[in-house]
């Protein structure tokens, strides 16, 4: 509680710690992350003991032995191989951000760029001829590029240690393929709209309308989100004021299959799920729009009207005699909340079914980020910490944390302000660090437009002074700061 009375919304950093990595993080438990810590020391300090004593010597041999013993344990944990990334001066494994590292092991970051490295992948079957060679070769001055260093180590039979001038850690902005998949998910986002638009009419004209378009539209968002699940995701933030219950419908789509996905539900089940979330709104179509939009308080009798579209949904599906109930279902329970506090009433024992909570929880996060004739949208993050405290009473709080793990405390589409006073958008969520995405920064501190906007990626580290090269500071409307059409910019 504030000191109001009112509850507090979590900070940013609150909700970072209550979430934890998501499974797209490799290293999301404390002992495989110590695990990795140890790989990174293990080869520092055999690289410093390279460079001091003779290569007979014990410590050396200590050395290239616990390098052995660090990249072997990595196997345990399921690592067929590991991959030692140096990007922008700040040390990875695989994906994950060691920034204390990064300062500490200066010497291997410095010696490792010298030879045109900036991907290490050992093997977890790695012999310790393999790994002598390495140690030796990153303490050979007259190799100077990525040639080099790779003749050195073909040179002595090396097969478990590779090397690479470029990390995949930037492979988004580098993958041609990337602005393919983005422009084959926004052609499906367009026919979606066309295709609920078509439905919408007919249930207008009281016909019935054809489900094979709408499962085709799953289907194909299901193909993208398996194939770029960021091209997917970032369609959300599509928003259209004119048409925002048919763009309202998609975006909740897109949301509950990438939740769902997340979830590990089977491919048939999120078939079901992705159909559910485009009808589970059906009946706001029998609700009269000046009621659905009017800008003042409803007065009781709306409110019973607007109340109306759970059962008025359910019915319109129940005529259709859809082989699939779960819409059905999905388009009666949604507004019933987890705690079972909501409408319409059921019988006591009644429990929210999955899909209905999904679908309610993915409503709420996009209607609150859309605005509307009567009200100003509210920030990703603000939206993400009101999710948050309604968790245990209008959502379901293991999906309210798997949502905003799956988003990011900073989601794509985010527009913020950096620490320097740069403005720019969300471009990707960091699953090592919800905290620190990467943001294409669009302004300088002035507020005036680059001419081309540039990555910047939060988990770099300034070697200087051992801490974070720029943070977030604040999110902004997109309004706010000129943004007409964020998903251009992801």
């Amino acid at each position: 509680m504030d000191e109001n009375g009112e509850e507090r919304l979590q900070t940013p950093e609150e909700m970072a710690a209550q979430t934890g990595p998501s499974g797209g993080a490799p290293f999301a438990s404390a002992k495989k992350l110590a695990k990795a810590k140890e790989l990174l020391r293990s080869v520092a300090v055999a690289q410093g003991n390279a460079a001091l004593y003779p290569a007979t010597h014990p410590l050396v041999a200590q050395g290239i032995a616990d390098v052995v013993s660090a990249v072997s344990s990595l196997g345990d944990s399921g690592f067929s191989e590991v991959t030692v990334n140096v990007y922008k001066g700040t040390l990875f494994v695989e994906n994950q951000v060691f920034p204390e590292e990064s300062v500490t092991y200066r010497k291997l970051v410095e010696d490792l760029l010298a030879r045109g490295v900036s991907a290490l992948t050992l093997d977890a079957q790695l012999p310790s001829g393999d790994c002598s060679a390495l140690v030796e070769m990153l303490g050979a001055s007259e190799i100077v590029d990525i040639d080099a260093a790779r003749e050195f180590l073909e040179q002595r039979g090396v097969t478990c240690v590779r090397v690479a001038e470029t990390t995949t850690l930037d492979a988004d902005e580098r993958d041609s393929g990337v602005r393919e998949n983005k422009v084959r998910a926004r052609e499906a986002y367009d026919l979606g709209v066309h295709a609920m638009q078509d439905v919408e009419t007919q249930v207008k004209l009281g016909k019935v309308f054809e489900v094979e378009p709408l499962q085709n539209l799953v289907n194909t968002m299901l193909d993208s989100l398996f194939r770029d699940p960021a091209a997917v995701l970032g369609l959300t933030a599509i928003k259209s004021h004119d048409d925002y219950t048919l763009n309202h419908a998609i975006n909740v789509c897109i949301l509950s299959l990438s939740l769902g996905a997340t979830l590990g539900l089977d491919a048939d089940s999120l078939r079901s799920l992705g159909l559910s979330a485009l009808l589970y709104d059906l009946g706001k179509v029998r609700i009269p729009e000046d009621i659905l939009n009017k800008e003042g308080p409803l007065t009781a009798d709306e409110w019973q009207i607007v109340k109306s579209h759970a059962t008025e949904g359910a019915d319109l599906l129940k005529r259709i005699q859809m082989v699939d109930q779960m819409p059905m279902i999905v388009a009666f329970e949604h507004h019933q909340r987890h705690d079972m506090q909501g409408y319409p009433d059921t019988q006591p024992a009644a429990e929210q079914h999955l899909f209905s909570k999904v679908v309610a929880l993915c409503d709420a996060y996009d209607a609150m980020t859309t605005r509307r004739p009567f009200r100003r949208e509210i920030r990703p993050d603000k939206a993400l910490a009101v999710l948050m405290q309604g968790r245990g009473k209008a959502y379901d709080p293991s999906l309210t944390k798997a949502l905003v793990a799956m988003l990011g405390i900073y989601p794509m589409g985010a527009v913020v302000t950096l620490t320097d006073g740069t403005k720019g958008v969300v471009f990707r969520v960091n699953r090592d660090d919800l905290l620190r995405p990467r943001v294409k920064v669009l302004m300088d501190a002035q507020g005036r437009w680059y001419e081309e906007p540039h990555v910047a990626d939060l988990r770099i580290v300034d070697p200087a002074t051992g801490e974070y090269a720029c943070s977030i500071e604040e999110c902004l409307p997109a309004s706010e700061v000129g943004i007409d059409d964020v998903w251009q910019y992801l």
